[in-house]
């Protein structure tokens, strides 16, 4: 293992996020959406303030709504049956949901980019003890990222078989869709430090551009 990386997953590509909630079933819109200061005026549709466009999302009574900030797209909920201790469970509940389902849209979509570079790549999901893991295999050897869902909500991130610097352009893909840079708290394995680079992951850098 050249090095192990953990971040709290963080929303950060609005298109597979869409992609996660069609695949949940939340049927995703892109629309405007206005902040009420009352039930009232939310009921009537007057005195509110515009945020601006946002992605939502329906499960039943539960909205989810996604605002755009600096850090990522940040989840909202809201529901007019449920409040207190309910709203919280089932909106927790549904969020992870969003998280598994973004993960896997995320992880899919990088294994696609990687195979559009040239290099072979197929991608597992095993249930663990440690949390729901996604495994990408590449190239001809054994090499592989394993991207894990913790229970707790943190990502856990290794990567097996690659020596040396690439590996860090080996999962550069998975940690712009999942986390937010200053969130990353990386472990390097003395494998990093090698000072053969593997060439078969060097061709994965012409997709940083």
């Amino acid at each position: 293992m050249s090095h192990c990386t953990t971040f709290a997953i963080s929303f950060q590509d609005k298109r597979l996020l869409f992609r996660a909630m069609r695949n949940l079933g939340l049927n995703p819109e892109n629309k405007l959406w206005q902040a009420f200061r009352s039930d009232l005026q939310k009921k009537i549709g007057i005195g509110g303030e515009m945020l601006g466009k946002l992605l939502t999302g329906t499960n039943g009574d539960i909205h989810i709504v996604f605002m755009e900030t600096e850090d990522g797209l940040q989840p909202f909920i809201e529901c007019s049956s449920l409040s207190g201790e309910e709203l919280e469970r089932a909106g927790g509940q549904l969020l992870r949901e969003v998280q598994t389902a973004y993960l896997r849209c995320t992880v899919e979509e990088v294994a696609r980019q990687y195979r559009q570079s040239g290099l072979s790549a197929e991608v597992r999901e095993e249930p663990t003890k440690d949390g729901l893991s996604f495994v990408i295999t590449m190239g001809r050897s054994n090499k592989s990222v394993i991207v894990t869902q913790r229970p707790d909500g943190t990502v856990e991130e290794r990567v097996k078989g690659i020596a040396g610097r690439s590996c860090t352009t080996a999962t550069e893909l998975i940690e712009r869709g999942l986390a937010h840079p200053k969130q990353l708290n990386r472990t390097w394995a003395p494998e990093y430090n090698a000072t053969v680079e593997d060439r078969e992951i060097q061709v994965l850098r012409l997709l940083r551009d």
